[in-house]
């Protein structure tokens, strides 16, 4: 399985038999490619196709991804059938509705992403032994998180909204030596966003929008409601659980950006501004990273996969069966 990423202004999509026909702007048909060899397509730019299309994509269960705004930062997205089995996301309500559950998934996550971004610390001060003081630095203050995490107190002394604040707090600590260790040119000092005003800040805000997507697929595709989350709040237009889903990921990106940087993949010369002072990745920059980012990609949905399928299983075991049984089919069809 494969993503197809159309960065070309006017192409239109159509399919036959199968068979999915890209054509250019001049009316030349680029590139045929059979409909079931695709896993996504990425929409990066403004792009014709009609309900057709549409339908026999969601058949074949190749998830739209369509990305707006000169910078990539809006996301619209279309996934074919999700799991049909309801009872997931009945007892996914049933297991987040109770505070003391909520609060086990939630720190799952918060300690999974901190032991992670040591990780990615302990990897950069390797690589840049000239900045091991600030990465030492950093990793000790996140050792005292995770000493917090650790104990085997945690879900008696500390409620969601406090471990919402231990991350946070993490976060600080970890971006102050994470910047750190881009080149001064770059004048990425720390983490800004909508919209991002650096070259490390675009590419960030772009791969995490990508992982958001593969995420709420994730979620769709183990039978959950993506927009219902644990560590992450009910928000109009967000997927929490798609943003809970992706949070150990994130120091993953994180390292993956750096090393586009620090090898040259991606230099200064790739970005430039719009009219709001909004950093872009340029055309030539966009053809290196959407290669790259398929190449990490496939581990992180097969990753995001299995994830999501173990907090599914977490929630089932959450709460009891009793409490959506009236809702079952007795000869269970």
């Amino acid at each position: 399985m494969s993503t197809l990423y159309i960065d070309r202004q006017g192409s239109q999509l159509s399919i036959q038999a199968g068979v999915l026909t890209i054509t250019t702007p001049d009316g030349h048909a680029d590139r045929r490619l059979p409909v079931k060899y695709l896993d996504r397509i990425v929409l990066r730019t403004d792009t014709q196709l009609s309900s057709k299309v549409l339908c026999e994509l969601a058949d074949h269960g190749v998830n739209l991804i369509a990305l707006g705004g000169r910078g990539g930062q809006k996301i619209a997205q279309i996934t074919g059938t999700p799991h049909n089995d309801a009872r997931r996301r009945w007892q996914q309500v049933l297991t987040l509705s109770q505070p003391a559950e909520c609060a086990k998934l939630a720190h799952g996550i918060v300690l999974s992403k901190v032991k992670r971004r040591c990780a990615t610390l302990a990897h950069m001060a390797a690589q840049r032994p000239d900045l091991r003081k600030p990465f030492h630095d950093g990793q000790q203050h996140l050792g005292g998180i995770l000493n917090t995490l650790r104990s085997p107190d945690i879900h008696k002394t500390h409620t969601l909204d406090q471990l919402r604040g231990l991350e946070g707090a993490a976060a600080a600590m970890y971006f102050a030596a994470y910047f750190g260790a881009f080149a001064p040119a770059l004048a990425a000092t720390g983490r800004n966003r909508r919209p991002p005003r650096d070259p490390v800040n675009a590419v960030l805000s772009l791969s995490y929008t990508m992982l958001y997507a593969q995420a709420t697929a994730a979620c769709w595709a183990a039978g959950l409601d993506p927009a219902l989350g644990a560590l992450h709040t009910l928000s109009h237009g967000r997927a929490a659980l798609a943003c809970d889903l992706m949070e150990p990921y994130r120091p993953l990106v994180d390292l993956w950006v750096w090393q586009l940087f620090r090898d040259g993949k991606l230099r200064g010369e790739h970005f430039g501004r719009d009219g709001s002072g909004a950093c872009l990745l340029g055309k030539a920059g966009r053809g290196y990273f959407y290669p790259a980012w398929e190449q990490t990609a496939h581990h992180h949905q097969r990753s995001l996969l299995r994830y999501a399928r173990t907090m599914e299983k977490a929630m089932a075991q959450a709460g009891p069966d009793k409490a959506w049984s009236h809702l079952s089919d007795p000869c269970g069809n």
